[in-house]
Formats: structure tokens, C-alpha cells, sequence
């Protein structure tokens, strides 16, 4: 029983940390964060929180956008995931999807799917990989007739659908997701006593701003407690909950890929953190804590397989030694992609079939080692 906890608590902290290190990408609003150029800002401008908002007339094309691909396609079967079945069968492929409730709990409805992460482990070797797929690829959405942004198909038919579409753009197997909120990357964040992050003093003051301005219903802390500011200092300083989902989520200060890579960082942080210093007690206790704001249709046989061969790897040696725990990628990769307007909505779009075969190619090849077309 203690093993079967800890395996369950083992692949819940790589599915939980790993959505919501990447749901930190997602701000109130639909914005595509690449146009925001890099900007050498004064984070003590309070008229600059270091968060990019979207216009109105950019909501509303994106809003007509998305209500516009509404016509279904009755011809495809809604329980077909369209599995990739040449692919080898020696790693699991977990769908993480970061939605921008910040609800305590998971009842609001289908929202969007604006992080989506393949998580690859290894059963041979238990080795992490993780994959980031832009929200705002346009793409084919199984059962509608026309394309939309990948984040939708999440909205429109939760976890079945987005892994379903998934699959079918980059000839994929995947048949387990993960779904996780804003309120439950901070408990969990609060649960292991915050995360020690090497900042700039524009990222300090970013995260003290928006604080300020804008307090969020999921803090954790008491209605009486004071939050202390961060020093606007460059250097490592310690993070709480919710300044570390803060911390992730900053935009403007310079650009979206640097925002990626806070958010890289700070998964990195916290699986180290969960790998250095954990016991069983407080796997379990993390897994209380995580699990009400999370729904996931990952079997208790494929956690227990999956947090074997991962415990029976180097990870923890790794922690320990301080090196880094997962493998990344990104797609569209660089320079494969393109924006483009769609009914005036903003938009990523390969620029050509052959650029997006070759992110197919390349993922495939990223977490197999080589490229197995579907059948």
C-alpha cells in the first residue's frame, strides 16, 4: 500500500509540476504573446505590471473566431482517439492541460486548453520529456469542419478531444490527460514550502505590481496576512504559491520566449525541490493537497508502472546533484512557423505542409529517437 502511494504520488508531482510550471503561460485573456516585442522596462513604473493584456478588438476577433467553427462534422466517431498504433509501445505520452479557471475547484466546465504539454516517460529507462505545444496553432479540430486554435478543441471536448486532435496533427498515441487550475499550482507550490528563484529585479518588481493591483481570489495565505514585497534586486529570493505562478506568468518585461524559459526554470526548481527533500508522508500529503483541482483518467496501474521506472532511474541522484531533470521541446519549432490573421484574429500557422511535417518528424524522433509514421 505505501509503494502503491508513492508511486501515485510520485507521477502526480511530475504531472502536476509539469502543467502547472507551463499553465503559468495563460493571463485572463486570449493573447498571443509572441507579437509583444522585447522592451527594456523600469519595473518600479506602476503603469507597467510586466503582464501583457489583450485589447478589446483582439478579444472580440478571437471570440468571433472561435464561435464561427461551430458546424460539426457528423461523419467522425467521438470516441476515436486516433492512435498513432506504429509507434512503440516502451514510453507513455500524458497530455497536461493548464485551463485559466482560478476556481478551487475543477466545476466550472470545459475552459480553454491554453497550456498543453506532452509529458514522455520512459519505461525502459525512466527518462521525463516534455513537449509545449503553442495555444494559438491553428489547427485541424476533429468533428468540426473548420480549423481554430489548438486551445479550443480542450473547450469544446475536454481531455478526449484535445488529446484526439493531438494525435491527429502530429500522428500521436496519446490516451491520458491530465487537467490542472491556477488555485492548484499554488497549493501545490504552498505544500512544499515555496521555491527559491534567481530573479531579476525587473521580475521582482513585476510580481510585486501585480500583486498589488490585481490580489487573486487563490491565494492561499490567510485574510490577514501580509505579503512582504520581493526586494527589487537582482538574485535569488524565496517565492510563495502564489508569487511563483506570478513569477511564471510575467510577460512584457522582455518576451514570450524568456517567459518560456521562467517557466522551464521553475519546473526544473520544483522537481528538484520534490526529488531532494520528500518523504512519503509528504508525497501523500502533496497529492491531498493537489488533487481537487485536478482531473486526469490515469489509471492507478499505469502510475504505479510509470513511478517504478522512474524511481528506478537516476532522477533523484540528479536532484541531488543539482542537474537537470527533464528533457524540453517546443513546437512549432523556430523558424517552421508564421503568424497569420483568420477572420482578424491572430494566429500560429505552419508555413507550409512540409514544415509541419517536419515538427512531426522531430517530435517523434525527440521522445522515440526516430519517426514512425502512422499507418
Amino acid at each position: 500500500m505505501k509503494l502503491t502511494k508513492r508511486m501515485l504520488a510520485l507521477l502526480t508531482a511530475l504531472c502536476l509540476l509539469g502543467t502547472g510550471a507551463a499553465l503559468a503561460e495563460d493571463d485572463s485573456d486570449y493573447s498571443l504573446t509572441d507579437v509583444v516585442p522585447s522592451m527594456d522596462l523600469d519595473a518600479d513604473d506602476d503603469e507597467d505590471d510586466g503582464f501583457f493584456i489583450e485589447d478589446s478588438e483582439e478579444q472580440q476577433a478571437l471570440a468571433a473566431l472561435e464561435n464561427m467553427d461551430m458546424e460539426i462534422d457528423d461523419s467522425i466517431n467521438p470516441d476515436d482517439l486516433e492512435l498513432n498504433t506504429s509507434l512503440p509501445d516502451n514510453v507513455v505520452n500524458i497530455l497536461l492541460v493548464g485551463i485559466d479557471t482560478r476556481d478551487t475547484t475543477m466545476d466550472e466546465g470545459l475552459q480553454h486548453g491554453d497550456v498543453q504539454i506532452i509529458l514522455s516517460i520512459s519505461k525502459d529507462t525512466g527518462a521525463v520529456k516534455l513537449t509545449s505545444i503553442l495555444r494559438d496553432l491553428y489547427v485541424e479540430i476533429p468533428g468540426y469542419k473548420s480549423k481554430n486554435r489548438i486551445n479550443v478543441a480542450y473547450a469544446r471536448g475536454g481531455g478526449q478531444l484535445a488529446m484526439r486532435t493531438i494525435n491527429r496533427v502530429f500522428e500521436m498515441n496519446i490516451q491520458h490527460y491530465v487537467t490542472i487550475n491556477f488555485y492548484g499550482l499554488a497549493s501545490i507550490i504552498d505544500a512544499i514550502g515555496g521555491v527559491d528563484v534567481d530573479m531579476t529585479k525587473q521580475e521582482a518588481g513585476a510580481i510585486n505590481t501585480y500583486l498589488r493591483k490585481h490580489p487573486p481570489k487563490y491565494d492561499n495565505q490567510d485574510k490577514d496576512y501580509e505579503r512582504q514585497p520581493l526586494e527589487k534586486v537582482d538574485g535569488v529570493q524565496h517565492l510563495d504559491g502564489v508569487q511563483a505562478v506570478m513569477y511564471a506568468r510575467i510577460r512584457s518585461i522582455d518576451n514570450d520566449f524568456s517567459r518560456t524559459e521562467r517557466q522551464r526554470h521553475l519546473l526544473d526548481l520544483l522537481l528538484k525541490t520534490i526529488m531532494q527533500d520528500m518523504t512519503i508522508d509528504k508525497f501523500a500529503s502533496l497529492v491531498d493537497t493537489a488533487m481537487p483541482y485536478v482531473q486526469t483518467n490515469v489509471g492507478g496501474a499505469t502510475m504505479m508502472e510509470l513511478g517504478l521506472a522512474v524511481l528506478g532511474s537516476d532522477i533523484i541522484a540528479r536532484a541531488q546533484a543539482g542537474e537537470s531533470l527533464i528533457e524540453q521541446h517546443r513546437i512549432p519549432m523556430d523558424e517552421t512557423w508564421k503568424y497569420s490573421k483568420e477572420n482578424g484574429a491572430s494566429v500560429v500557422v505552419f508555413r507550409t505542409v512540409a514544415r509541419r511535417e517536419e515538427n512531426v518528424k522531430a517530435l517523434h524522433e525527440f521522445i522515440y529517437g526516430d519517426y514512425y509514421p502512422a499507418p
